[in-house]
């Protein structure tokens, strides 16, 4: 596939939605519903390696719903409920998709649901765990704190603008695959992922201290803020040492190298993709960066090349 495939439906037929909704939700099957009030509105945007599904129902309905691929839902609706088993899922935060029956109900509802090609984001934990391919799934559906909550909306809405500001740039593959390595690490940093061994059960995908997981949390809620690690450390109640050395010994690097870390990706992902019209020292301040000379040299040895280099391929 090349490039975005981009379409829409407005139906009053449940089946005719139910088929709608079939490469990304398969096992759906509508409950209580009023024939003569049934409205459904749906927009897709169909990348290689991801999709975006935009739908808004307008009418009571009932759905028991199931999926085998990675979906993440972000929903907002009057009289939503959801339930996973016995269990009510907070619907204020994104949540993932089931393998298993997830019921829902609501008198109207508006939602964005992310679908992410599962071979794509394991090659993705493998990189960042150093596991061996086991077979990738979740543990839990709710994003592990508010503030991974959080970051994952903050991507989702960049790279949603940029496809609708630019579709025609989602033709270039760089474009593309930059997309789908934001959002997924995205979904990697904000679920409990984990690897499906045969041997031992599951097995965390890149499990850290407490202390660690909340530091790397708290960065990449707050990466384009003016902080230091003196305000990372304070954040996770521990000293400045404390926390230099549990990175080293779990990570190997320091806090203010991941730190930069994550803000070169933020300046990465815009210059990538992102609507264009701001120069490179302008992206590259926001992020924190103010030696520019400086940050071409970190930017090009972690890319392989200059931002300025991005931002022509980007144009």
């Amino acid at each position: 596939m090349v490039g975005l495939t981009r379409s829409a439906i407005h139906t009053t037929d449940p089946e005719a939605a139910r088929r709608a909704f079939e490469p990304m939700v398969p096992r759906l099957e509508f409950g209580r519903v009023d024939p003569a009030d049934f409205r459904v509105q749906l927009r897709f945007d169909v990348a290689a390696s991801f999709s975006v599904i935009e739908y808004a129902f307008s009418a009571p309905a009932a759905t028991v719903a199931g999926s085998d691929d990675i979906v993440v839902i972000s929903a907002r609706g009057r009289g939503f409920e959801l339930r996973h088993g016995r269990h009510d899922v907070d619907t204020s935060r994104p949540y993932l998709q089931t393998p298993d029956a997830m019921a829902a109900r609501w008198q109207a509802v508006a939602a964005r649901a992310v679908m992410l090609a599962r071979p794509g984001v394991e090659a993705i934990a493998r990189t960042i765990s150093g596991d061996p391919g086991f077979p990738l799934a979740f543990s839990g559906l709710e994003p592990r704190s508010p503030a991974l909550g959080r970051h994952w909306e903050q991507t989702v809405h960049r790279v949603r603008t940029a496809m609708t500001a630019s579709p025609e740039a989602f033709d270039e593959p760089v474009v593309e695959q930059a997309a789908f390595h934001r959002l997924a690490v995205a979904y990697l940093h904000a679920f409990q992922v984990v690897w499906l061994d045969p041997m031992r059960g599951e097995v965390a995908v890149g499990a850290r201290s407490a202390v660690v997981r909340a530091a790397v949390e708290y960065m990449q809620a707050h990466a384009a803020d003016p902080i230091t690690v003196q305000h990372v450390a304070d954040a996770v109640h521990i000293s400045a040492r404390g926390l230099h050395a549990a990175f080293r010994a779990e990570l190997g690097v320091t806090p203010s190298e991941h730190l930069r870390g994550i803000r070169l990706e933020g300046v990465h992902d815009e210059l990538s993709f992102a609507a264009p019209g701001e120069g490179v020292s302008t992206i590259a301040r926001r992020w924190g960066f103010v030696h520019l000379s400086r940050f071409a040299a970190a930017y090009r040895g972690r890319y392989g090349r200059l931002p300025s280099e991005t931002a022509a391929a980007r144009a």
